[in-house]
């Protein structure tokens, strides 16, 4: 395996966190409000940012193992099965809402059939999976610079349209409405070892974690701020959409341009960690897992479940509180116990306060759809 540079790797991290989730964060914090919304995406930020520190521990005591074989080493069989579907609800959840959200936005740009367009977009992005963790690093970097580049004129633009009126209104009964696509935003543990075999060094890995999780946490917090505080609770579901009506053609071009970036970078990821996940899981070959990956939620997606939140809700309820929250504290705490010597000797009343957080929300989330 190519050596990546730490560079390479906060830019897998970023781009991966940096996708679909940002783009519903407005849409689905309006309800609690700008600052109130900024508070839940700091906070969980914060979290998932631990959790992907236990993740990098457990991954550092048996380097090369992909999550669910590090699940299975320290919660046993039912614990790496546990893993493995949960990083495959929200990876196949991810995948399915990129094509759908890539074959409207390439629709939109050049008048092509939303199905044709997503087709072509998933044959591309699943070409550059293909071609591995070195390749998917590289176009992970170069995407990231047109991505934060369109995130960043994208606040400076509705920054000024920031309704006074909107920032004082906050609603606390509809904070965990909007949880789980907060959690969906920053899920990326799944890559955390695979950016450890590339970096071979748990210290620059520490920092690529640290850098990957704080610059998309700082855009989250202004992109809420802005567009909630802007729109209030008429922000729309593809909070970019909103620009057109400001700043017409121009606005309409960047609020396609900016998340269809944000969603290529975020397919790259989420499609190389789920090879893996495979590969490593059935003992198959790289282009079997490959096909196991990218195939179903296109098939998926043709056959009607092609809508771009409720995938979203899906892999963020279900998939991420368990996989980037609820197990990696387990592992931790177990890993506590088995290794005399942690590289990152955390605290475990932090543990165990993080572990309950994402079990309640876990529970709730469950319990609100019973």
């Amino acid at each position: 395996m190519k050596k990546l540079t730490l560079a390479e790797a906060s830019a897998i991290l970023i781009g991966t966190q940096i996708g679909a989730g940002v783009l519903g964060l407005p849409y689905a914090l309006k309800e609690s409000g700008p600052l109130l919304g900024v508070a839940i995406v700091v906070i969980t930020g914060l979290l998932t940012l631990l959790t992907a520190f236990f993740v990098l521990e457990v991954a550092a005591q048996s380097e090369g193992e992909t999550l669910s074989k590090l699940a299975e080493r320290h919660l046993g069989k039912a614990g790496g099965i546990l893993m493995f579907l949960s990083i495959s609800v929200l990876a196949y959840g991810a995948l399915i809402a990129y094509i759908a959200g890539s074959g409207d936005i390439i629709s939109s740009l050049f008048g092509v059939s939303p199905k044709v367009s997503a087709l072509l977009f998933w044959f591309l992005m699943s070409a550059v999976v293909f071609m591995g963790l070195k390749a998917s690093g590289e176009a992970e970097l170069m995407l990231n610079f047109l991505l934060l580049g369109a995130l960043t004129l994208a606040i400076a633009l509705v920054l000024p349209k920031v309704d006074s009126s909107n920032l004082s209104y906050a609603n606390t009964s509809a904070v965990t409405k909007g949880i789980g696509v907060a959690v969906f935003a920053y899920v990326s543990h799944m890559v955390v070892p695979e950016m450890l075999k590339g970096l071979k060094d748990v210290k620059k890995t520490t920092k690529a974690v640290m850098i990957g999780y704080i610059v998309p946490m700082v855009f989250y917090a202004f992109f809420v701020l802005t567009f909630v505080g802007a729109f209030g609770l008429g922000t729309p579901e593809l909070a970019t959409s909103a620009l057109e009506r400001f700043y017409g053609s121009l606005g309409k071009i960047l609020g396609l341009i900016l998340p269809l970036a944000a969603i290529c970078t975020s397919y790259i990821g989420i499609g190389l960690a789920q090879m893996d996940n495979i590969k490593e899981m059935f003992g198959i070959s790289k282009s079997k897992a490959w096909l196991l990956t990218v195939i179903p939620p296109l098939l998926i997606y043709f056959a009607g479940l092609n809508s771009f939140v409720n995938a979203l809700w899906i892999a963020g309820t279900f998939g991420g509180l368990l996989y980037a929250g609820i197990l990696p504290t387990l592992m931790y705490l177990k890993a506590k116990k088995v290794y005399q010597k942690l590289h990152l000797p955390i605290h475990h009343s932090f543990v165990y306060i993080s572990g309950l957080v994402f079990f309640l929300v876990f529970v709730y989330s469950i319990a609100s759809i019973v």
